[in-house]
């Protein structure tokens, strides 16, 4: 059985292949997504979900596709009708029901589709894979007779299993290096045993006993495993199943919630079922990433308590977290974050975020990286748009001193019919700080020159500082120099409403110029090298001593999102 598509109740249609995965920020509906979906195949119209409107299977091709792998007797209540047997949901309850088979085959000659037995046989046809259900299903459990019953649970079908044994003991050697093996030595019942290197045991369980009854069994162990396990057999064992798989990341280390998203999209051929995973770990999502399979990964977000689906180009995930101008960072937890934030460096980074962080403690939806300098700004924010993440980018204010830098952020975001008009502003901005007359900027670099050379005199300089002050000076000879240093106060009066305009509507747009200046423009710390002013602004924040301005302007990139 497959979900072809739903419906939500906006009216946007969400086509489903045999893999999607649903990522994004907290409360968009990945879980309630799955939920509706499990409720209405086990309660049918009287399901009531509170995102999706309708739901479209695929057709199947004949009657018995309704009832195949179900055990069906005839029924000891009701003549002419059928008592089928199944397995609920949870991949443990046994159920039962009534059946009249001729009515159910003179309906299929009418309406070959799913939608009527919706709630009924459906309720077996799938699979709710949650963080509590699945430590359920590898504890130990009754024998059976394979010649007389059906598996009633995955440790019973694992017995009848042997190839799916050995693909159980190598995932999970490669995930915990660690040893797993199905015991059925006590005759009476099935259990797994798991141990650091397991010794050879023998197929006679007579003989077998007397070895496995030293041996760990899985019940006692951690969450980890037993989630681990019950991820790996249930999508193993849920034939014609559509598989709900909530946050498998759950009780996993980093290392071993990438193995297991890698593991997933490569085995994913041997899944009789579709697989349908809610994921909020960007770990998971790096080892689905990883595969040379692809699969549908919708970015959810959620605005005015509407909840959007985003179908993600094949390569925006991969192009995000394989950039080589991001590697340091793990931009690919952006997905699951409400918006970033885009600096232009490190430093940037750290003061905005750690604002952020104390002054407003909502920021935790929000994340904040760089993008080593203004120039590929709009690089980071290429990658940030096709991977559907809201983004926010802080500039310092000589943006508006080129044309080339504000173009391409502003091509990236989009409205280009707007953005003729914020960049003629720029260029009058641009052309009043430029008319700075040749005179004024030589008797700037005078007056730098004069202290430097009083600053050698009196020996404050060592050779490397001496550099720093020399390329100081050089930074003189601009124009823009004033404006870096004192922001819009240091561009001539008559301009200034301009520039405050165009701030004003950059804003709009998720462009945050520095009204300042640049960062160090924000506070006061006697000296204006970013390397010695970085330390005591921190210091400064974290005590609470941030400025007024300085809150207010990341307040307001927050509220953006």
């Amino acid at each position: 059985m497959k979900l072809k598509s739903f419906t939500t109740k906006q009216g946007k249609n969400v086509p489903l292949t045999k893999i999607a995965i649903f990522v994004g920020p907290n409360n968009t509906g990945k879980s309630q997504t799955l939920r509706d979906i499990r409720e209405r195949l086990e309660n049918g119209q009287k399901s009531k979900p509170v995102i999706i409107d309708s739901f479209e299977f695929d057709a199947p091709s004949s009657i018995e596709d309704f009832y195949s792998g179900l055990e069906i007797k005839d029924s000891i209540h009701n003549i002419g009708y059928k008592t089928v047997f199944g397995i609920k949901s949870d991949l443990l309850s046994k159920d039962s029901m009534e059946l009249h088979i001729p009515s159910l085959e003179s309906d299929f000659q009418i309406n070959k589709s799913y939608n009527y037995i919706l709630g009924n046989i459906t309720k077996y046809r799938v699979a709710n894979l949650d963080s509590s259900t699945r430590l359920n299903l590898v504890l130990s459990t009754s024998s059976f007779n394979p010649n007389l019953d059906m598996p009633s649970n995955l440790i019973q079908s694992l017995f009848l299993d042997e190839n799916n044994e050995l693909l159980l003991i190598k995932a999970f050697k490669s995930a915990f290096d660690m040893d797993i093996k199905l015991d059925y030595s006590e005759l009476i019942s099935l259990c797994l045993r798991v141990g650091k290197e397991l010794p050879k045991i023998p197929e006679d369980p007579q003989q077998a006993c007397k070895i496995t009854q030293f041996l760990q069994k899985i019940d006692t162990q951690g969450d980890g495993f037993k989630s681990f396990v019950g991820i790996i057999l249930g999508l193993l064992f849920s034939k014609d199943r559509i598989i709900l798989l909530d946050e498998p990341e759950a009780f996993l280390h980093p290392a071993q919630a990438r193995f297991l998203g890698k593991w997933i999209i490569d085995n994913s051929d041997l899944f009789q079922g579709q697989l349908l995973i809610c994921t909020h770990n960007s770990n998971f999502l790096s080892g689905v990433l990883s595969s040379d399979k692809k699969v549908d990964i919708f970015r959810l977000n959620r605005h005015d308590n509407i909840t959007e689906y985003n179908l993600l180009p094949p390569n925006a995930t991969d192009n995000l977290s394989k950039s080589p101008i991001l590697s340091s960072q793990r931009v690919i937890e952006g997905i699951f974050h409400k918006g970033v934030v885009v600096c232009e460096a490190d430093a940037d980074r750290a003061v905005y975020q750690s604002v952020a962080s104390v002054e407003h403690m909502s920021n935790q939806e929000i994340l904040f990286i760089h993008s080593h300098n203004k120039q590929t700004h709009k690089d980071v924010a290429k990658l940030l748009v096709e991977a559907k993440i809201p983004v926010a980018l802080i500039v310092d204010i000589d943006i508006f001193n080129g044309d080339t830098d504000l173009k391409n952020i502003l091509e990236i975001l989009g409205d280009n019919l707007e953005n003729v008009d914020l960049l003629e502003k720029r260029k009058v901005i641009a052309a009043s700080v430029n008319k700075i007359s040749e005179n004024e900027i030589l008797e700037h670099v005078k007056n730098e020159i004069r202290l430097f050379l009083e600053q050698l005199e009196r020996g404050e300089h060592t050779l490397n500082g001496a550099k720093s002050a020399y390329k100081r000076i050089e930074k003189e000879f601009t124009s823009w120099k004033d404006v870096k240093d004192k922001g819009i106060i240091g561009l001539s009066s008559d301009i200034q409403p301009t520039a405050i305009a165009l701030i004003n509507d950059l804003k709009a747009k998720g462009i945050f110029v520095v009204p300042v200046g640049e960062l160090e423009g924000w506070m006061d710390l006697g000296t204006k090298k970013k390397n010695k002013w970085i330390i005591p602004a921190l210091n400064k924040i974290h005590s609470r001593g941030c400025s007024p301005e300085l809150r207010d302007f990341i307040k307001e990139v927050l509220a953006f999102f």
